[in-house]
């Protein structure tokens, strides 16, 4: 019998053994950073699996893209991408499921509310890396529905890059204060451009971060789209570090969470957060590995030495954008045993729905390309037929 697989949400808590001291950051260098380019950024951990995933994925490199979608939106209806219902695309839904299998909506309630039984307290959020606004835009329309009237939005994105720039409609609303950084790119791998961020939104109720940033990968690299997205994926964690209020939450969108880095960063999330997930939601497509990191409750840093370090860590350690620093020691993570095994429970899940799911596309691939092969020759038959009328048109009204 043939395995079979649909779109669904998955939700994974993540946590760290409770009788482990916090990490020594303040034991490791600010200056000097072990890197490895992102080939080889990598380890032996679930290698067996991450493996077998990049050859399945690599069997529709030579499939044509119009067959494959076709394939994959038949068989998984949820993935068709274009503008949806409410929003003006998918990943709206994506975030607003991320928060709700992970109460983050309950725990700012509960947050905003406090000691009084009046009307929850406003408060703003911060969409990094967010353009052109899907996630900003889900957040406004989701606030009025749970009852937060003021909700205030900012926003931080790469500016003159076609499609990213916000939407319209949010750069006209007094409600959405968008931002270039201190040198007006919008670049997030510039520190300064993080910290003016931080400065505008210093005075603002800031209990939520959002994090949605991304780039297209080549498909002859694809397999190392983990690795390849580390400073992005750093930096964004990073900036939500410094733009959250104590008691926060933040999302972030992972594309795959295999390497150490990856790994370290779920580790370090659950010391600064009491609760730390990890989402597949229903609208995010089971033949990928796109996954969403959901942190709730923001303690702030242990001390001063973990601030210094980890942004000395994103100034010196990625020199460049092929290179990956190592973040910590991979043993900090490797020796927790409650960690590890949450960790490889969530890739193993993920990875093996993704896997039944790419054979169902492959197996599919050669009804599809029939398929789309016999209306090609139908369209050009009914496009011979009424050319050849209006030809007997022609030669009539000569006649």
């Amino acid at each position: 019998m043939k395995r079979t697989v649909e779109d669904h949400s998955l939700e994974f808590l993540i946590r760290r053994s409770g009788d482990t001291e916090l990490p020594p950051l303040a034991s490791l260098s600010c200056k000097e950073f072990t890197q490895r380019h992102w080939r080889d950024a990598f380890d032996d951990e679930q290698t067996a699996i991450r493996e077998e995933l990049w050859s399945l994925k690599t069997q529709l490199d030579p499939i044509p893209a119009e067959t494959y979608t076709a394939t994959r939106n038949k068989l998984f209806p949820l993935a068709a991408s274009g503008e949806q219902r409410h929003f003006s695309n998918r990943a709206g839904y994506k975030l607003l499921e991320s928060m709700e299998s992970t109460g983050v909506w309950m725990e700012l309630s509960k947050l905003l509310r406090g000691k009084s039984i009046k009307r929850p307290r406003d408060f703003a959020f911060a969409d990094v890396c967010g353009g052109p606004g899907a996630f900003s835009q889900a957040l406004l329309q989701a606030g009025r529905k749970q009852g937060w009237r003021h909700l205030q939005g900012y926003g931080m994105t790469l500016a003159g890059v076609s499609g990213l720039d916000w939407y319209g409609h949010l750069l006209k609303s007094p409600r959405f204060t968008c931002t270039y950084g201190l040198d007006g790119t919008g670049d997030i791998f510039k520190l300064c451009n993080i910290n003016c961020l931080a400065s505008i939104t210093k005075a603002a109720p800031l209990y939520l971060v959002v994090a949605d940033g991304g780039f297209n990968v080549d498909v002859s690299v694809a397999n190392y789209q983990e690795t390849i997205s580390s400073r992005l994926m750093y930096g964004q964690w990073l900036a939500a570090l410094k733009l959250l209020r104590k008691g926060g939450c933040f999302v972030l969108k992972l594309f795959d969470t295999f390497s150490p880095l990856s790994r370290a960063v779920l580790y370090l999330s659950c010391c600064m957060y009491r609760r730390v997930h990890v989402a597949k939601p229903r609208h995010s497509r089971v033949v990928n590995s796109e996954r969403y990191l959901v942190c709730v409750d923001f303690l702030g840093y242990p001390n001063e030495a973990w601030s210094l370090y980890l942004d000395s860590l994103y100034e010196f350690g990625f020199v460049d954008n092929e290179h990956v620093p190592e973040l910590i020691p991979p043993e900090w993570c490797l020796q927790d045993k409650v960690f590890m095994e949450h960790i490889r429970d969530m890739n193993a899940t993920v990875a093996k729905n993704q896997l039944i799911a790419l054979q169902m596309i492959i197996d599919a691939i050669p009804a599809m390309a029939e398929e789309l092969n016999n209306k090609t020759q139908e369209n050009a038959a009914a496009k011979s037929d009424d050319e050849n009328i209006a030809l007997s048109s022609e030669d009539g009204e000569r006649e």
